[in-house]
């Protein structure tokens, strides 16, 4: 029923524009019938017209009757509405009537009571403003108390504007008030101690109150290395300290979005703007910025930034110095508590420990100059005051570093001594520190005191009391002191020396790359600190490293004595060597260990430290080379050992780098460091590897017998020739790990796999390529010095052996079988060479010195029997028996049976039998010996026969040929 309600005036009110459009028609309609009825003459068309608007009035008011049913309540509700619409317009309406009228009737009676009111007013006035008066006296009284209460709670914006205010009223209305004349005195002086409390307050936030902060965690454990990190709690000191970082953070990153502006310049935010006020209910000091701020403030009402402006620039120095004096005191105190002495130990370690404390304090020094920077920015944006930048603090931070780096660096000393003051520390920053580089300051001209208390008992006793003290605390020797431009002598945590330096650099970097990232150095700029490291270390540092690392090594290398001296077991059980080291590579490698450290302590100097390396491997190399040259040749060039001339030889000395024994000796390194399990070799291996040596050995000398000056008989020089092959081969080992530890610009050949590279910037690639090529110099001459000592045992078979076919007897009797004394002469040489290589020579190379020996003899001895002029069976017996005394020295010294002499053995006692029957067994048994070994069997014996004769020897060497022919 409701919707139809609804829908029923939405349907009226259509049918209304209808009937809109109706009546418009409807209208002209009328006027026609009007028409038709004036000009109608028959009364009979009047009545016909007059019924039909007559049914249509009837209809009109039917449709009315139904609308009005239908909106019944609708029109009802809107009549009421109007009812009472039209009803309050009446009400209204009478109401502004009345007051008009009321009105009226007011300023009739006021116009007539004028004057009245006008007197009343003015008393009025006047009441008001004494109460004003004896208000204001009231408050001036009470001025005194409020003051103390909020200076007691550090409620200095308030207690500043309290005076600022008490001091226009006694200036303004009160300034004719004589009874308030004390209390305008007392106001001055109040307004001075509250300028002078301000600065102070402001100056312990900026010192003391921010350094501070860094001191809870270092007091606890000694320092934040050693503490093991920051406790669960914080402390508000702490929190202080992070406000004061984050507020550096957020204000470098302000300088950069603007960069005509100085930090904490950009004030155009809401926040900025917004006026500084102080809560009572809260500690003013929670929030350090705010805090700062408000003293700021506080200084500006009082009309005192520049003083106040002037008086911190004019404190900085001092204020850091004095923060350099708590620290060292704190470290200091520190070391006393964990049982440390100072002088005794002299821990440089104390020093990074110093530093890292020096530069938290700064850091936040620093920050709450930033903070008091932007609330003066703030206040004197018009300009009017001449500010202080942070480039001045940060000047400031870095002169009081450099004279702590002087002191600690032992620069004075250093400079005076090694006379290697330059421009660069003689015009580091502003500040001129051209004193700490240059002379020592020269002392005043003491005044004559007229008469001393020194030596009353009073101040001898107390002189007692604190030596003591300091004797118990230092040392000894007493406390480390150093003397200062602003007083006599300083305390110090360690002994000055320039090696500090390699301690402290890393932290020191840091410091500077904040200090520069902080002053927004770019363009490959630096600052004052920078500089200062730079030339300290270029300009004297690197020249007293060089000049101490060539001391030390010219010390190891001088003479001749001290190139052969080893090592104690202990120092080479230490360095990781199997076999005893020469002192002077150990002192070598000590100073390329040395160097190593220094590239990663001073990181940023690495290719220095490695052009001094190259410089001083590249020394040393000359001297490893002029040692081996006075081992091998001891006399002139035309008298060089046959063994070195070999190996000098470039052809020969690649023909035995290609030589099996030599491969398989490589193979053996590479296995032993892989630790691979090598198969063992069979003797047929073992003979394959070494007869390619000794055709080679026996080709090259012939028929050669060797002089004395040939060969290289002292035991000591083949012994340090094996003490320089195992030295120098250790070392070029140690140099190549070195240098493939080394990050670089290319691609480095010597980097292993899963290898950690040192943590340096990239080195230059040819200081990389310098070092790798010195260590394979090092592992050439080690090499050079193995395969000596490997021809040097050959050639001493040689010397021994030849003489004893060309020059000895085999066509002897029974009294002379005896072997021959150069037999002996060569077992007791190959004894003696066994046990002076033995300890000296790792495994490996001993049994590639002394394999293949066997083989090597039974050659010779074999290939020789041409020599030998005649022989018999006694002849036959010496030779065996020279072969077996051979043969049971060379097993005691490779500690496996020599088959090979075996060999040469058999070999001889062939010549029991005839040529025929050596002819029958060859053609029966099969060829155990060459053609050219069977010729020179058939040879001797025909010499050796007394019926010679040549036509049969050449028949029978036919008939060999024949056989061996057919036998391949």
């Amino acid at each position: 029923m409701e919707s139809q309600i609804q829908q029923q005036p939405t349907s009226g009110r259509g049918q209304g524009q209808a009937e809109a459009k109706k009546d418009v028609s409807g209208t002209g309609l009328l006027m026609s019938v009007i028409r038709t009825l004036s000009a109608s003459e028959d009364e009979q068309q009047r009545g016909v017209e007059k019924a039909r608007l007559e049914k249509a009035y009837r209809e009109c008011d039917r449709k009315l009757d139904k609308l009005i049913t239908v909106n019944y309540d609708t029109l009802t509700k809107t009549i009421q509405a109007y009812s009472s619409i039209s009803g309050r317009i009446k009400n209204a309406r009478e109401r502004t009537k009345l007051v008009k009228t009321d009105l009226l009737s007011c300023k009739e009676l006021l116009h007539c009571r004028r004057d009245e009111l006008r007197k009343l007013w003015l008393e009025g006035i006047e009441q008001k403003q004494v109460l004003a008066l004896l208000d204001q006296i009231e408050d001036v009284k009470s001025v005194s108390a409020r003051l103390a209460t909020f200076l007691a709670n550090k409620h200095y914006l308030h207690a500043t504007e309290l005076v600022t205010k008490t001091m226009g009223q006694l200036d303004g209305d009160l300034k004719g008030v004589e009874a308030l004349s004390e209390t305008r005195i007392e106001m001055f002086a109040r307004k001075d101690q509250l300028n002078t409390t301000l600065l102070k307050e402001l100056r312990e936030h900026l010192y003391e109150k921010s350094a501070t902060t860094f001191q809870t965690n270092f007091s606890r454990g000694g320092s934040l290395r050693g503490s093991g990190g920051i406790s669960g709690e914080v402390s508000p000191k702490l929190s202080r300290k992070q406000a004061l970082i984050e507020m550096a953070g957020s204000a470098r990153k302000a300088a950069s979005k603007t960069p005509r502006k100085s930090p904490l310049l950009s004030a155009s935010s809401d926040e900025e703007n917004r006026p500084i006020t102080e809560d009572l209910t809260t500690d003013p000091e929670i929030n350090v910025d705010h805090y700062i701020a408000i003293l700021v403030e506080s200084l500006s009402l009082l009309k005192r930034i520049p003083e106040a402006v002037e008086a911190i620039k004019g404190e900085v120095q001092s204020e850091l110095a004095q923060i350099v004096h708590k620290s060292t005191t704190e470290v200091a105190d520190n070391a006393k508590q964990r049982g440390e002495n100072i002088m005794q130990q002299n821990q440089p370690k104390l020093l990074e420990e110093l530093l890292d404390l020096i530069f938290e304090r700064f850091k936040c020094v620093a920050s709450a100059h930033m903070c008091v920077l932007g609330a003066l920015q703030r206040i004197t944006a018009s300009g009017d005051v001449q500010l202080y930048t942070m480039g001045d603090i940060w000047s400031k931070i870095q002169t009081q570093l450099q004279m702590i780096l002087s002191s600690y660096l032992d620069v004075r000393n250093v400079t005076a001594t090694a006379q290697q003051a330059t421009t660069a520390f003689t015009e580091v920053s502003a500040s001129d520190l051209n004193t700490y580089f240059s002379r020592r300051k020269q002392a005043r001209q003491r005044k004559v005191p007229l008469f001393r208390f020194d030596m009353s008992s009073h101040a001898i006793s107390m002189t007692n009391y604190m030596r003591e003290q300091k004797q118990e605390f230092y040392g000894s020797d007493g406390q480390v002191l150093a003397e200062d431009e602003t007083s006599e002598q300083t305390q110090m945590v360690c002994k000055p020396s320039i090696k500090n330096i390699t301690i402290i650099f890393k932290p020191l970097n840091r410091f500077i790359k904040d200090i520069e990232a902080s002053m927004n150095v770019t363009n490959g700029n630096h600052c004052t600190l920078h500089h200062f490291v730079s030339d300290f270390v270029k300009e004297i540092f690197l020249g007293y490293l060089q000049g101490d690392i060539e001391e030390d090594l010219q010390a190891a290398t001088k003479g001749s004595e001290s190139l052969k001296s080893l090592v104690d077991v202990q120092t080479q059980k230490t360095m990781g060597a199997p076999c005893p080291l020469l002192q002077a590579v150990v002192t070598m490698d000590k100073a390329v260990s040395s160097l190593r450290q220094l590239t990663t302590d001073l990181p940023s100097y690495a290719d220095q430290f490695l052009q001094m390396l190259c410089t001083i491997l590249q020394d040393y190399k000359e001297t490893c080379y002029a040692t081996y040259r006075g081992l091998v040749q001891p006399e002139s060039e035309d008298k060089r050992i046959f063994s070195a001339s070999w190996v000098k030889d470039t052809d020969i000395n690649q023909c035995l780098r290609y030589l099996p024994n030599w491969l398989n000796l490589q193979e053996e390194r590479k296995a032993d460091k892989d630790s691979i399990d090598q198969v063992p070799e069979t003797i047929e291996d073992i003979r394959e590897r070494n007869e390619k040596e000794s055709e080679l050995l026996v080709t090259n000398l012939g028929d050669k017998l060797l002089q004395t000056h040939e060969v290289l008989t002292d035991l000591g020089s083949l012994r340090l020739l094996a003490n320089l092959h195992e030295s120098l081969e250790w070392f070029a080992c140690r140099v190549r790990n070195f240098a493939g530890q080394l990050p670089s610009q290319g691609f480095n050949t010597l980097t292993v796999q899963g290898s950690v590279s040192l943590e340096i910037p990239p080195v230059d690639m040819s200081l990389l390529h310098s070092l790798i090529g010195l260590a394979k110099e090092f592992q050439d001459l080690a090499d050079t010095c193995l395969l000596v000592l490997h021809l040097e045992v050959r050639l001493h078979c040689f010397f021994f052996l030849m003489p004893v076919t060309k020059q000895s007897s085999f066509f002897t009797s029974v009294d002379s079988v005896d072997p021959d004394p150069n037999v002996i002469k060569l077992s007791k040489d190959l004894t003696s060479l066994e046990e002076a290589l033995h300890t000296s020579l790792h495994p490996a190379k001993f049994k590639y010195v002394f394999e293949g020996l066997g083989h090597l003899v039974s050659y010779l001895l074999i290939n020789s029997s041409q020599y030998i002029k005649r022989i018999n069976e006694n002849g036959i017996k010496k030779m065996c028996r020279n072969i077996f005394i051979l043969q049971q020295n060379l097993t005691n010294i490779t500690m496996s049976r020599e088959t090979d002499l075996d060999h040469a053995r058999q070999y001889y006692e062939l010549m029991y039998k005839t040529t025929d029957d050596i002819l029958n067994s060859v053609v029966e048994q099969g060829a155990a010996f060459k053609e050219l070994e069977y010729r020179n069997i058939i040879n001797l014996l025909h010499r050796s026969s007394p019926a010679y004769d040549q036509k049969s020897v050449g028949q029978r060497l036919k008939k060999l040929e024949e056989i061996m022919t057919e036998a391949v």
